[in-house]
C-alpha cells in the first residue's frame, strides 16, 4: 500500500546532492545548444533518459515552429573616422572552453531581427524606455531615420525596439554598459563574475508582450496541420534591424557622439562624458538572419499521485540556451532533475504525493516562450480543469540574494517554506537571512509576475497560480559565450545555493501536491488587489468604488473560508479544492486585455519591458487617456472579482454539507 510522501520527502530534500546537481549542469552546458539544433535535441534526449531512469511516465511533445538563425553581421564606423567594429566574443575563454565553437556561436545577433543594411548617424537613447525617447524629443533630438544605441537594462530589448520603431528609427543597437554589467560592478571575467569588454547579450527580439509563442500560430498551438499566418502578418516580429554589441565596440560609437551632454542618470560607466548626438558618429550596419521552421521538443516526466492523479503540480525549467546556458537555464534544469530523482526514489519506496507532480522541461523558451506556450495552448482545457500550480525555475541571474515573484495567494507558501530551508553559509533559515527580515506579515518583498519566462501561458492565459524563485546577484555571463559551468562555480562555489533553491522548490511542490486542503491564501490576494485599486484611483483620479467593493467582498468570503476550514469534513475536501482552483481562473476575461487578447488575466500582465503591470485593462486605458475604455474595464474587473468572491464562498459552503 502506498503511503503519504510528506515526511519522507522533506527528510530526503535535506540530502539534495550537490554532486548530482553538478553532474546535471556539466552535461547540459557542455556545448552551445540553441533551440532547433541537433545539440539541443541531444540535451532533450538526456533529460528524457533521466526521467525514465527515475521511473517517471515520460511525455514528449514536438512542434514545428518559426525560429531564427544568424548568417552575417557587420558594423562599420564611418565618421568621424573609419573603423571596423564587431569583434567576436570569447577572447577570455580558456583553450578548452573554446574547443568546438563555431563562428555562429561567437558572432552577435538578435533572433527574429529582420535582415537589412542601414547607414545613418547615431543617437544615444539611454535605456530605450518611453521616457528616454521623450527626453530626447524635449532636447530637440530627432530619432527618425537614425540608428539608435541603447544600453541593456531597465527593460526588455523587444520593448526598446518597439519604442524606436514607433518613432521611425532605422535600426537599433544594444550594449551592456560596464556601469550595470562590467568593471564598475566588480572584477570581470576571468578574475570575477562580471562581463568582460568583449561580451555581449544575445537574445530574441520580438513583441511577445502582445502574444507569445510561435509567431505564425498566434493564440493556437503549432500542431501538425495547424493554420499558419505569413511572417509579415505576425504582430510579434520587429520591422527594423538590430544587433547587440560588446561595450568595447559600443564605446567607439559613443565616444564619437557630440550634441548635448546626456541628461542626469544617463551617464554610463565608460571613461568619457556621454553625449546624445545626433552624430557626428555614423555607422553602416548590415544584418542577415534567416527564418526557418524547425522542430522543438518539450520533455515532461509525470509522477502519478496516489489519490488525485488527475490533479497536477508542475515544476518547470527550460533546456534551450543561446550558448552553453549553464546559468540560463542549466541551473533550473539541474534543480528540476534533482527533484525528479528524489521524488522518483521515494515513489520506488511506495511513497507518493496525493496529487501528481509533472517535471516539465520546455524548449525554445529563449525565442518567444515557445515550447511552454504551444503546449499550454494545446492542453488548455485539461490545465484549466486540473492544474494546481506551477513552480518555475529560470535562473537568468545568479548569486546569494533570494528573489521570488508569485501570485499573492502563494506568498504565504513561499514564506513558510523559506523558514524550513537552511541558508548554506549562515546556517539560519532562508527566511531569517532574507531581506524580508523574517516578517511574514510583510510579504511585499515578493514581487508580482510580468512575463519573460515559462510561467506566462500558465498564469496570464490559463489562470494557473505560479511562482518563480531564484538566488540573484550578477548577470555577467547572461546570454553570452561565458555562460558555462566554470562561471557558475565562480559565483556559487560547490553549488550550495542551487541546492538550497532545489530544497525550497521541493518543499513548495510537496505542500501543493500532498496537503489535503490546497494552501492558497486568497484573503491576502484580495487585500493586495485592494491596494492596487486605491493607488490607481489616487494616481489617475478614477472612480473605482464598485471594484473596491467587489474586492472587499472577496476578502470577506476568504476570511469566512479560513474560519470554516478549521472544521473541515475530510469527505468535503475535494469540493473545497475544486472551488479553490477555480478562484484564479475567475480572474480571467474571455475577451482578454484590449489590444492584446491573448493576455486574459485581469490582475497581471507584462508591459513591453516585461515589468509586471497590475490591473492592466484599466491602467492601460487610463494611461492612454481613454476614459470610456477604462470605465468598461472597471465593469469587467468588478464582475471578475464578484465571481471570485462567489467561488470563495462556495468553498466555505463545502464544509457546511
Amino acid at each position: 500500500m502506498e503511503k503519504a510522501a510528506g515526511e519522507g520527502l522533506e527528510e530526503a530534500l535535506k540530502r539534495v546532492s550537490t554532486s548530482s546537481l553538478a553532474g546535471f549542469l556539466n552535461e547540459i552546458s557542455k556545448a552551445p545548444h540553441v533551440a532547433g539544433s541537433r545539440a539541443n535535441e541531444l540535451v532533450a534526449q538526456y533529460i528524457q533518459s533521466k526521467f525514465r531512469e527515475y521511473g517517471l511516465e515520460v511525455e514528449s511533445s514536438r512542434y514545428e515552429v518559426l525560429l531564427s538563425y544568424p548568417e552575417e553581421a557587420e558594423l562599420e564606423l564611418l565618421a568621424p573616422s573609419r573603423a571596423e567594429l564587431l569583434s567576436l566574443e570569447g577572447e577570455r575563454l580558456t583553450a578548452e572552453a573554446k574547443a568546438g565553437l563555431t563562428r555562429e556561436d561567437l558572432i552577435p545577433w538578435n533572433a527574429y531581427a529582420p535582415s537589412g543594411e542601414v547607414t545613418a548617424t547615431v543617437v544615444y537613447a539611454n535605456f530605450g524606455r518611453p521616457e528616454d525617447f521623450e527626453a530626447l524629443a524635449r532636447l530637440g533630438v530627432e530619432v527618425k531615420g537614425r540608428i539608435v544605441i541603447t544600453r541593456y537594462g531597465q527593460g526588455y530589448r523587444g520593448g526598446k525596439t518597439l519604442e524606436a520603431e514607433k518613432r521611425g528609427a532605422a535600426a537599433i543597437l544594444f550594449y551592456s554598459d560596464p556601469a550595470q554589467d562590467g568593471y564598475a560592478q566588480g572584477d570581470a571575467i576571468p578574475r570575477g563574475p562580471w562581463g568582460p569588454p568583449d561580451h555581449f547579450q544575445r537574445g530574441s527580439n520580438v513583441y511577445d508582450f502582445i502574444v507569445p509563442g510561435d509567431p505564425l500560430t498566434p493564440g493556437w498551438p503549432s500542431t501538425q496541420g495547424a493554420r499558419r499566418i505569413k511572417p509579415e502578418e505576425s504582430l510579434l516580429l520587429p520591422k527594423i534591424p538590430s544587433l547587440p554589441l560588446s561595450y568595447r565596440d559600443a564605446s567607439r560609437i559613443l565616444e564619437a557622439l557630440e550634441g548635448p551632454v546626456v541628461p542626469k542618470g544617463w551617464q554610463g560607466g565608460l571613461p568619457f562624458t556621454y553625449h546624445v548626438g545626433p552624430g557626428p558618429a555614423a555607422v553602416r550596419l548590415k544584418v542577415r538572419n534567416r527564418l526557418e521552421t524547425r522542430p522543438i521538443l518539450n520533455v515532461l516526466g509525470r509522477l502519478r499521485g496516489r489519490e488525485e492523479p488527475e490533479k497536477t503540480v508542475f515544476i518547470s525549467s527550460h533546456h534551450d540556451a543561446w550558448t552553453r546556458g549553464a546559468m540560463d537555464d542549466g541551473l533550473g534544469t539541474a534543480a528540476m532533475l534533482e527533484l525528479a530523482r528524489i521524488f522518483g526514489e521515494l515513489a520506488r519506496q511506495g511513497k507518493r504525493p496525493r496529487r501528481s507532480v509533472v517535471f516539465a522541461s520546455w524548449d525554445a523558451e529563449e525565442y518567444t516562450l515557445t515550447g511552454s506556450t504551444e503546449w499550454g495552448e494545446e492542453h488548455a482545457g485539461e490545465l484549466k480543469k486540473n492544474a494546481v500550480g506551477l513552480l518555475n525555475i529560470d535562473a537568468y541571474r545568479w548569486g546569494r540574494e533570494f528573489t521570488a515573484i508569485a501570485v499573492p495567494s502563494l506568498k504565504r507558501l513561499i514564506l513558510d517554506s523559506l523558514g524550513r530551508v537552511e541558508d548554506p553559509v549562515s546556517g539560519r533559515s532562508l527566511l531569517e537571512e532574507w531581506k524580508g527580515g523574517g516578517k511574514p506579515e510583510e510579504p511585499a518583498e515578493i514581487g508580482i509576475m510580468g512575463s519573460g519566462s515559462d510561467y506566462t501561458v500558465f498564469l496570464n492565459h490559463l489562470g494557473v497560480p505560479a511562482v518563480e524563485t531564484m538566488f540573484t546577484g550578477t548577470a555577467g555571463a547572461y546570454h553570452s559565450i561565458y555562460d558555462d559551468a566554470s562561471w557558475v562555480e565562480r559565483v556559487d562555489p560547490g553549488l550550495k545555493y542551487l541546492a538550497a533553491l532545489t530544497r525550497l522548490n521541493g518543499i513548495m511542490a510537496l505542500r501543493l501536491a500532498d496537503e489535503p486542503l490546497l494552501p492558497f491564501d486568497y484573503a491576502a490576494y484580495a487585500r493586495e488587489i485592494s491596494s492596487y485599486l486605491k493607488a490607481l484611483a489616487k494616481e489617475k483620479r478614477l472612480d473605482l468604488g464598485q471594484v473596491l467593493k467587489a474586492a472587499w467582498a472577496w476578502e470577506k468570503a476568504s476570511i469566512l473560508f479560513e474560519k470554516a476550514k478549521g472544521k473541515a469534513n475530510p469527505g468535503r475536501l475535494g469540493c473545497a479544492n475544486k472551488a479553490l482552483m477555480q478562484v484564479e481562473r475567475d480572474l480571467l476575461s474571455t475577451e482578454g486585455i484590449p489590444g492584446r487578447p491573448w493576455f486574459k488575466h485581469l490582475i497581471y500582465a507584462p508591459r513591453p519591458s516585461y515589468e509586471a503591470l497590475s490591473l492592466p485593462g484599466i491602467r492601460e486605458a487610463a494611461e492612454a487617456g481613454d476614459l470610456a475604455r477604462a470605465g468598461e474595464q472597471v465593469k469587467v474587473l468588478a464582475k471578475a472579482l464578484r465571481r471570485a468572491a462567489a467561488t470563495q464562498a462556495s468553498a466555505a459552503d463545502c464544509f457546511k454539507k
